[in-house]
């Protein structure tokens, strides 16, 4: 049986490396650390000049409660206000119908974030919006995660597929330390009118999901108040 020649090594193919997992974070600064990251970060050359919300616009952080989108779109960008384009004020009304005195707008219920940091622009219509591409979801996976890790939310509300995608992915990037439950994955279609077809799948109408919504969100109410959370 021949033998390999001196310094003909076998080569063992090399096994793609898993994500490390993401630890929680106990730095009490750990999520201004986090927002200041997001707002550094310039890696995705197609999303140049890399339009993203301050920290403003957030929410809060105290409900629990964390509510993902896909990315910023250009009218909400714009007015420094997540979730006031034309979908996005669908969310809002679907809020705003419970009419509670304590959650009066998302800000109020959720900290909130998108699956891509930056508004993804058309080329040569910055005034538009585009869906995100592969590689730009791809280099904001580990943010989402480490928000997971930071805000360890007891309820996660999204809308739309890359939105849903990328919540299950960051989940299990995040080590299950940073939970004492694992969270409420509550997953919406996109509101936008022009996903009719997506949307009839499950729902008879736009407005449907808006009331769908209502539901949701009258729920994720009602359990805040159960703990002590409706009068903070």
């Amino acid at each position: 049986m021949p033998t390999a020649a001196h310094g003909d090594k076998k080569r063992t193919p090399r096994r793609r490396p898993k994500p490390a997992p993401v630890e929680p974070a106990r730095n009490p600064s750990a999520l201004r650390v986090l927002q200041h990251d997001i707002s550094s970060c310039t890696t995705c050359p197609g999303l140049k000049p890399w339009r993203q919300f301050g920290p403003d616009a957030y929410g809060t952080a105290s409900t629990g409660c964390l509510l993902v989108g896909e990315a910023p779109g250009y009218v909400s960008w714009k007015n420094r206000r997540r979730f006031i384009g034309p979908a996005g004020l669908l969310i809002r009304r679907a809020l705003a119908r419970i009419g509670h005195p304590c959650y009066r707008d998302l800000e109020d219920l959720f900290y909130m974030t998108d699956a891509v940091k930056c508004h993804p622009a058309p080329a040569g219509n910055p005034a538009s919006n585009r869906s995100p591409r592969r590689s730009e979801i791809k280099n904001c996976a580990g943010y989402l995660a480490r928000e997971l890790a930071v805000l360890r939310p007891s309820v996660i509300v999204t809308f739309g597929k890359t939105a849903a995608e990328q919540v299950g992915r960051a989940m299990e990037r995040v080590h299950g330390a940073a939970f004492h439950m694992a969270p409420t994955l509550i997953a919406f279609p996109h509101p936008s009118p022009r996903n009719q077809v997506t949307i009839g799948k499950r729902y008879r109408s736009v407005a449907a999901l808006e009331r769908a919504v209502t539901r949701a969100f009258h729920r994720i109410i009602g359990q805040l108040e159960t703990v002590g959370g409706g009068t903070r």
